[in-house]
């Protein structure tokens, strides 16, 4: 007995003593980077903006609605993949592949949905400008969930639950005789199901695009609910601003704030310019090296996402948003600057729940966060046709570690 009395009053005179080694060795913080650090905490995320090409993006029965159909695998080609069949609640909406697999693998990475709401472009090349017109593709998609607008529209006006929750958010829908349609059909896909798509009557078209949007909004309304959860960096920034700085040194060690540092120290690391704000991401998109220019799985990244948003017949300025066409900001006023690096360009992802969502970049290419830093840390040799916008990183390996540390946090 005494000997264990002996060894915890040890093991604890050790746990004190390292407390206090850590805390003398642990950096200070400017003024400003303290003001950079309440910028990147949850605390500084404002109330979500309202969209105004969804006038139900807010309504309470329309996201129960979309929650349904987030979680219904019968809305599929083999009725057997939802959308959170890649989107996992349990992995912070991700599915912990480098690829996402539906019917058959994909080109990219699932990203989270946490915060989704709070971005201007959804894909990672910007090929939607809203929540709801993105909903929509993965239906249609062949190797995502295979099956075709046609299809998903029957299947929930024919299900009796699914049409009462319909007439309530949004009336009763338009009349539309499928005894008389195929089984199929959509604009986009196989070309035999284009076929069917336009030979039906222009005004069943608009019929079935009506009631597939409406459903695109329904799933909005459900994922703008999906709020960020508060991470232990959340909490130290609060009691750093609240200036308990005990409980302040207890929530970060002496490498994840050297790690902080690191972040925010521009001449050393540029991470502030991509990944800034409450979500880490400053929601444009940036050229670092990772497009793919021939051979097989070309992506070319927002340059061909820019030219698909414009021609998208349900973004804003389309017949089925519920915008004024001044509304519409981020069609109205995206960037035409011809010197933008557009090639081979892809979103900035959050910085948020990592852990969850590995692996990393838009094709899944990394499976962890040492190896993300070694690519930033050499940059790849593209060739002088194919610039990209990253600088070496000139950091030790105990500095990425404390980076690594920092990141960590925002688990």
């Amino acid at each position: 007995m005494v000997f264990w009395r002996l060894l915890i009053a040890v093991t604890l005179l050790f746990t004190v003593l390292a407390t206090a080694v850590d805390a003398q060795t642990a950096p200070d913080f400017t003024d400003r980077e303290k003001r950079i650090l309440e910028s990147l905490s949850l605390a500084s995320l404002k109330p979500l903006p309202p969209n105004p090409s969804n006038k139900l993006a807010d309504n309470k029965r329309a996201a129960e609605l979309g929650e349904a159909l987030f979680f219904d695998g019968s809305l599929s080609k083999f009725g057997s993949l939802s959308c959170a069949s890649c989107h996992q609640p349990d992995r912070a909406y991700t599915d912990g592949k480098a690829l996402a697999e539906g019917v058959s693998l994909t080109a990219r990475n699932t990203p989270p949905l946490q915060g989704v709401a709070y971005q201007r472009w959804y894909y990672w090349d910007g090929r939607r400008d809203s929540l709801w017109s993105q909903a929509l593709i993965p239906f249609e998609a062949p190797s995502e969930m295979g099956s075709s607008r046609l299809a998903v529209v029957r299947e929930v006006l024919s299900d009796p639950d699914y049409l009462q929750s319909y007439k309530v958010i949004f009336g009763a829908p338009p009349s539309i005789n499928f005894e008389l349609l195929p089984d199929h059909a959509t604009p986009i896909g196989a070309p035999a199901l284009q076929n069917k798509w336009y030979r039906l009557n222009r005004s069943v078209q608009k019929k079935i695009n009506a009631v597939f949007a409406n459903l695109g909004k329904s799933l909005e309304a459900f994922q703008r609910r999906l709020d960020p959860p508060v991470t232990r960096f959340d909490q130290f920034v609060d009691a750093m601003r609240s200036g308990d700085g005990e409980r302040a040194g207890l929530l970060a060690s002496a490498e994840e704030k050297r790690g902080m540092k690191l972040f925010m120290d521009d001449k050393r690391t540029q991470c502030l310019r991509c990944h800034n704000g409450p979500m880490l991401t400053n929601g444009g998109f940036h050229n670092i090296g990772t497009g793919k220019f021939s051979g097989k799985n070309m992506d070319f990244g927002r340059v061909f996402g820019l030219q698909a948003v414009q021609i998208d017949q349900f973004n804003c300025l389309g017949d089925y948003s519920d915008a004024r066409p001044e509304q519409c900001n981020a069609l109205n006023h995206f960037s035409q600057d011809a010197h933008q690096t557009l090639h081979g360009a892809f979103k900035t992802p959050t910085l948020r729940f990592l852990e969850k969502s590995a692996p990393y970049f838009h094709d899944g290419r990394f499976s962890s966060l040492t190896k993300v830093m070694k690519h930033y840390q050499t940059p790849p040799d593209t060739g002088p046709n194919k610039i990209h916008e990253l600088q070496p990183m000139d950091l030790s390996a105990q500095e990425i570690a404390a980076l690594i540390s920092f990141l960590e946090m925002l688990n």
